[in-house]
């Protein structure tokens, strides 16, 4: 059996269930493996305040991969130093900025782990989504224009799946090579500096850890795991993963996070 050392795993839709809560079987197997000597990286696409709650949940010390990539921080142990930050270039976040006030469109603007938002009556619904689902606080400002020129770590526009998709495949044409533009959540369109990716980051985590991607497990189930899944030495999807990321996986978890698939997982290829 190959010999992997570090695991990284997606938080919503793979590590918590539906609920937002971790199985337990998932704490006790993780913790297993922290005590076995493994690694464990939690990837998500929330930032870095809003991925902590999780690793006390399940009563372990990660490093921690935020913002799909952009961000990436050491353990507590290590005084949560910086390993990796690439922020995304004003230019594109005016682009952004100037594109949802037309629209009257939410974007969240994440500025040293915060979230700055302008309200109103088409964003006010979407906010309460992403508040429901991360437990983040919104800062609400009047005007996001007064953020030209500041360089966010990352961006989402929230909308209706359909028009998300649409305004995908239209900002991955105007920002080819300037930007790294992914789905997640059904409403969530994610804008990253060009290159970010939680795939990426493996990389980051091999040069601190001294491994290699190869000794690597990558989990996850939506289409900005892509890369994490891509670059891991094992990659897999559970069983509620996107069809575009089962696709390009090793391995088809047979549970999904509603059953505790990262337990599973860990035990199979960390603890057997």
């Amino acid at each position: 059996m190959e010999k992997f050392r570090l695991i990284a795993l997606d938080i919503d839709g793979t590590l918590v269930n539906d609920e937002k809560r971790v199985p337990e079987a998932n704490r006790e197997a993780l913790q297993r493996a922290v005590s076995a000597g493994f690694h464990v990286a939690i990837a998500s696409g929330r930032m870095t305040p809003r991925i902590e709650p999780v690793a006390e949940q399940i009563g372990i010390d990660p490093v921690i991969i935020a913002y799909n990539g952009g961000k990436v921080v050491a353990p507590h142990s290590e005084g949560r130093r910086t390993l990796y930050h690439k922020p995304l270039s004003a230019e594109v976040a005016e682009k952004l900025i100037q594109f949802s006030r037309e629209e009257g469109m939410l974007l969240n603007f994440y500025h040293e782990d915060r979230v700055f938002a302008e309200d109103g009556p088409r964003r006010r619904p979407f906010m309460e989504i992403y508040h429901r689902r991360t437990g983040a606080e919104y800062e609400v400002v009047s005007d996001l224009t007064q953020f030209f020129g500041i360089t966010p770590t990352k961006l989402i526009l929230l909308t209706e799946t359909a028009e998300r998709d649409r305004l995908c495949d239209h900002f991955r044409e105007e920002l080819a090579g300037q930007a790294f533009v992914t789905k997640s959540d059904p409403e969530y369109l994610e804008i990253m500096a060009d290159g970010v990716d939680k795939g990426r980051s493996l990389s980051t985590l091999g040069e601190h850890y001294g491994l290699t991607t190869d000794e690597m497990i990558g989990v996850g189930d939506a289409n900005n795991d892509l890369e994490l899944v891509r670059s891991a030495g094992l990659g897999i999807a559970v069983a509620n993963a996107t069809d575009d990321l089962k696709a390009v996986a090793d391995e088809v978890a047979e549970k999904s996070n509603n059953e505790a698939a990262v337990a599973d997982i860990v035990e199979r290829w960390l603890l057997s």
